[in-house]
């Protein structure tokens, strides 16, 4: 099944922002990718250049995930409207089908859930993810789960990205997270952590490592959309990649 993104963030930072996302897209494509996922932070000049991206995108068939570093709820725990509305907008420029943001600081009791729902009936044709970052608030299992739950309570279409290596930078169980999020999980970043020298480490994955991104993986329904979000060096090897995670699926 052809189910694998690629994003942005996997190549060289330096030679994103100085070629330009536009760029990667017809590599990912002849890597064999369902899609790509575009990066907001990746962008060096103040005009985006949205349009441009969409139609090298349409050109090569791929699916569009637009992730923007925002929160969903503020500080103060109220719900981000300002900064959301310039994402979808940028994700409606982009055609965008995902829009992906963090969790921020929901409060089960001060965050308006209501406000939420409310806000993406405006934008039906866009599926909201959230995920879990490595903050230790937004990345924080308890907090996730209330907010997927009272997501779940008052029919809030909001899904869930997993990201496999960002709840060892929050402190956080991956196996614990996997067994209370897995009902919401609808896409999987995949990355291997490793500590070295008393450091954490993103490394790109390493088949048959009994590491959790396999494990993760083998326990979730392997038709998930996967996103390969570690360092991918030289960038050539990107399709290896793709190839492996095919692989894998196919065994499980």
């Amino acid at each position: 099944m052809q189910n694998v993104i690629v994003p942005l963030n996997a190549f060289d930072r330096v030679e994103v922002l100085e070629k330009g996302q536009t760029s990667f897209i017809k590599l990912i494509s002849e890597s064999g990718a369902y899609g790509v996922e575009i990066r907001r932070e990746l962008f060096s000049k103040q005009e985006l250049p949205l349009e441009r991206l969409k139609h090298e995108i349409e050109q090569q068939q791929l699916f569009t995930v637009y992730s923007a570093p925002v929160e969903c709820w503020k500080n103060n725990h109220q719900f981000n409207e300002q900064e959301l509305t310039t994402i979808f907008q940028e994700g409606k420029k982009l055609g965008a089908k995902w829009i992906k943001v963090s969790l921020g600081h929901f409060d089960h009791v001060q965050s308006d859930i209501f406000q939420l729902r409310s806000f993406l009936q405006q934008y039906q044709e866009m599926q909201l993810f959230v995920e879990n970052d490595q903050t230790l608030y937004g990345g924080n299992v308890t907090n996730l789960k209330s907010f997927f739950e009272s997501a779940a309570e008052q029919d809030v279409p909001v899904k869930m990205t997993f990201d496999v290596g960002n709840w060892y930078y929050s402190n956080q169980d991956v196996e614990s997270a996997l067994s209370q999020l897995a009902p919401y999980v609808n896409y999987l970043h995949l990355k291997q952590v490793d500590k070295e020298k008393g450091e954490l480490v993103t490394r790109p994955l390493q088949k048959h490592s009994n590491h959790s991104w396999e494990k993760v993986m083998n326990h979730l329904p392997s038709h998930l959309v996967k996103a390969l979000e570690f360092p991918i060096q030289p960038k050539e090897k990107t399709k290896e990649y793709i190839q492996m995670i095919t692989e894998s699926e196919a065994l499980t």
